[in-house]
């Protein structure tokens, strides 16, 4: 290992390990901080992370796949893990090098962890007592020979409706939990997209009738399957229809297809759209509305609040089976939200 001490004076009084690494795992220069961290020990797994294991490379590899793209990565290195960010690429060497950055994030890992095992554990003991709620509502409700007078059935429909909004909101809870602690993994299953569309619109039909929203689906009978889980995809279409209910005034349409996109003769990917004639979102939030706690600045024209992870939520179940998010939006018009998903692709 070459310390070429004074070669770069202002990285040497970093505390932070630094290290110049080149594309076969050898330490071509680093700092003190590096030095006293890692020791000889580094040249051990640097040269593990630099290999190609039954196809699969090594993180090392991936700081060199793109010379223009920075890259960060978290790593297990000796017990404690590593946020590891690639600096610039370095041609001072005759092998490719790039300079990477170690920053030890162990406690706030630990803390993440925690956080998240503390969530998970709240969200499950709510599920309990509220799935017994909502089964002695619906109990009630369902009874022919039940004497209700129509203000407490009212009551009764309602309380019932805002359980099921609960309960939605538990669920996005706990599947953003799952996402922050990386126990988040998609089943490998055949789904029909044609049945998972009208699985969803049918949830939400009752919701859209009660607020005066035309609701209606649209796809060709030959949709091919993909492989990944039918309960996350429902859940992701049913998001966005419910996300597109509280902007969409009385008479409004919402309508929910799925065409192919073919190369030729091949399908390549399915994708599914929601398109409202809502109010529209403006041109500075579409970009954010991907991200987790990030809302809309238009108010509900339905009332009541969200936790601002459904949308998020979206994006990560969308991602996990290779596919991607995007949105069109004009004021006062009305919106599209649309997910692209392969159609061969394993998640």
């Amino acid at each position: 290992m070459s310390a070429n001490s004074g070669k770069y004076p202002i990285s040497e009084r970093l505390k932070t390990p630094i290290a110049i690494i080149n594309e076969r795992g050898a330490v071509e220069w680093s700092n003190a901080a590096f030095e006293a961290t890692f020791g000889d020990d580094a040249g051990n797994w640097l040269t593990e992370a630099s290999r190609a294991v039954a196809g699969e490379s090594g993180w090392l590899q991936g700081f060199f796949l793109d010379a223009d793209e920075l890259r960060s990565i978290d790593v297990d290195i000796e017990g404690c893990t590593y946020r590891i960010d690639k600096i610039m690429h370095v041609d001072d060497y005759d092998t490719p090098s790039v300079a990477l950055w170690f920053e030890d994030v162990t406690r706030q890992r630990e803390a993440e962890q925690a956080k998240s095992d503390f969530t998970a554990q709240i969200v499950h003991d709510l599920r309990g007592p509220l799935s017994g709620i909502q089964g002695t509502l619906e109990f009630v409700l369902s009874q022919e020979g039940t004497k209700l007078d129509s203000l407490n059935a009212d009551l009764l429909a309602e309380a019932k409706r805002e359980s099921e909004r609960m309960m939605g909101l538990i669920n996005e809870i706990m599947d953003f939990s799952k996402i922050q602690s990386g126990s988040f993994a998609v089943e490998q299953e055949p789904v029909r997209v044609a049945g998972l569309l009208k699985r969803a619109v049918r949830s939400l039909q009752s919701v859209a009738s009660r607020d005066e929203v035309f609701l209606l689906s649209a796809h060709g009978r030959d949709i091919p399957q993909i492989i990944g889980s039918v309960e996350k995809l429902t859940q992701a279409v049913i998001n966005l229809i419910s996300n597109s209910l509280k902007f969409t005034p009385k008479k409004g349409l919402i309508s929910v297809g799925a065409q192919i996109l073919r190369k030729g003769d091949v399908a390549e990917a399915i994708v599914i759209t929601v398109t409202d004639s809502g109010m529209g979102i403006k041109a500075t939030e579409l970009q954010q509305i991907w991200d987790k706690y990030k809302q809309s600045g238009n108010k509900s024209l339905r009332g009541g609040g969200g936790t601002g992870l459904g949308l998020y939520i979206v994006k990560q179940v969308v991602e996990a089976h290779g596919g991607e998010v995007t949105v069109a939006s004009v004021e006062g018009v009305g919106t599209s939200m649309v997910l692209k998903l392969p159609v061969k692709r394993a998640a």
